[in-house]
């Protein structure tokens, strides 16, 4: 018969103090302040990476322009974004051609594509922005991205800031006149910050214009 604490070090959303040096160096974020604040030193390589916005498409994208960039033979897939891709600003960063952009599809089309995408192997990121996420969807994001070996970044609203989610990290990001004031409120490995202030610019992805005044980035098809 298993003792209490043995069902618990099976669960998936708790961290042991002996996996601080199991986990791998992180990719750096662009911001050294912010890499000393994170358990990887940087973004993690896999899994899903929550961040809730009070206005989604006002500068979230750029905080994570590190992580923009797939390798050679894979993908970047942005799911229901709250803009249009400008595209002469995006292809200073990245292969076009390398871009799938979906958009019209329903709650259930959305979680289904990312799943599948993150689980496949062939999308390295995934941008999803969701009005909701519950505890068994973030779950079933986490479990993919680690079988795929992928990273999810999950956009959602400040309203639900106050749920739990099993996922390895998750940020605040709000908006301020010289900037954008971010806040880790959760990390595997690691422990909640202060908040930072980070000077985030276009720095070559260019403004994000309206929806009528954008061109759209599609994919090889």
């Amino acid at each position: 018969m298993l003792k209490p604490v043995d069902s618990l070090l099976k669960r998936d959303d708790l961290w042991l103090a002996s996996q601080w040096q199991q986990e791998p160096c992180g990719i750096a974020t662009g911001f050294p302040g912010l890499d000393r604040h994170l358990a990887r030193q940087g973004w993690p390589n896999c899994g899903v990476v929550e961040v809730l916005v009070a206005d989604p498409g006002s500068g979230e994208v750029l905080l994570l322009q590190s992580l923009m960039t797939p390798a050679q033979d894979q993908w970047l897939l942005l799911i229901c974004p709250p803009f249009v891709p400008y595209a002469p600003a995006w292809s200073r960063k990245l292969d076009l051609s390398r871009l799938l952009c979906l958009t019209e599809l329903d709650r259930k089309e959305q979680l289904w594509a990312a799943e599948q995408a993150l689980a496949s192997g062939s999308c390295q990121r995934v941008l999803l922005w969701l009005d909701a996420l519950s505890v068994s969807e973030s779950r079933r994001l986490q479990l993919a991205a680690e079988r795929g070996d992928s990273v999810a970044l999950v956009f959602l609203p400040l309203a639900l800031e106050q749920q739990s989610h099993p996922v390895g990290l998750r940020l605040r990001l709000t908006p301020e006149p010289a900037g954008h004031r971010l806040q880790i409120l959760k990390q595997r490995g690691g422990w909640p910050q202060s908040p930072q202030r980070l000077p985030l610019a276009p720095q070559g992805w260019g403004a994000l214009p309206a929806r009528d005044a954008a061109t759209l980035v599609q994919g090889p098809w």
